[in-house]
């Protein structure tokens, strides 16, 4: 039997504006174009995923009560708080609550729960069987709401930009990964590194295409995607004179040009978890 815990890919980068939203958004729905049943989790207070969908006025009165903070701060079932975006497209919105939730996490992590880092992921389990793929959109910080996404998880994706600073980003990304893999206790042994994206991503820029080199010659465990998400102003020359946003950009009817890294990035994570999962199935390479 399949185990679709594998498919709950935890999206976060401690560096801000590396696209993480963006990525978990279009990656969403270049999924859901492929006909998987995905849901989407807003996990940032800033709200920007749920923002960015352009939710109905019914959607948004209905998710000002039955959002991520109500989970963590009321125990609130998960299942109550789904909001169908598109077809193969479920959200569980984010709210501006979430700030207090995580000081609350961080001061008097006894109010919310024993074990506060596995509040998500408790509160998941019932709902991951349904789904090929649960994207969490993570903020931008080590703190507590990005640590439930990543002990919720069996996979990290890591957005970053081929700058120098960007990339100190992840050394930090990568060493809270030892820590929860590794600590004593482990948190989660068995999260693992998915693949470092490069996003916002420009050929034209020399020092760009040298750092994409250095990286993909590091000796690290992990992936690099094939698949590079180019700067979004290099869709203009195209002929995408408008970026497609909110339920434009889910309209499964058509495919952009901003869709279209992500549609060869969903073929690839596909690809790569498919084999994957063979090589560890019993038997395998017997």
């Amino acid at each position: 039997m399949k185990d679709k815990r594998q498919h709950v890919i935890c999206i976060a980068n401690q560096k801000g504006g590396v696209a993480k939203t963006t990525s978990t958004a279009y990656l969403g729905a270049a999924l859901a174009r492929l006909h998987r049943h995905v849901l989407l989790i807003d996990s940032d207070p800033q709200c920007n995923l749920t923002y960015s969908l352009e939710l109905d006025e019914a959607q948004q009165e209905f998710c000002l009560e039955n959002n991520l903070a109500s989970i963590y701060e009321s125990g609130q079932p998960a299942e109550q708080c789904l909001v169908n975006i598109r077809e193969n497209l479920d959200l569980i919105a984010a709210s501006p609550d979430l700030v207090m939730t995580e000081v609350t996490l961080d001061s008097q992590p006894e109010v919310l729960s024993e074990q506060p880092e596995r509040i998500l992921s408790g509160a998941l389990k019932p709902l991951v069987p349904r789904y090929d793929y649960v994207l969490i959109d993570c903020p931008p910080s080590q703190g507590m709401l990005t640590l439930n996404g990543l002990v919720a998880a069996s996979w990290l994706l890591i957005p970053t930009l081929a700058s120098v600073i960007s990339l100190t980003g992840l050394e930090r990304m990568l060493e809270q990964v030892h820590e929860i893999v590794h600590g004593d206790p482990p948190l989660n042994p068995e999260l693992k590194i998915l693949g470092v994206l490069l996003t916002k991503f420009r050929r034209d820029r020399t020092v760009e295409v040298e750092l994409e080199d250095r990286l993909r010659s590091l000796p690290e465990e992990f992936t690099v995607f094939k698949t590079v998400i180019p700067d979004r102003s290099q869709f203009e020359l195209l002929g995408e004179l408008k970026v497609q946003t909110g339920r434009h950009l889910l309209d499964l009817s058509m495919v952009s040009y901003s869709l279209l890294p992500y549609l060869t990035l969903a073929m690839e994570i596909e690809k790569m978890l498919r084999q994957k999962s063979w090589a560890q199935s019993p038997g395998a390479g017997a």
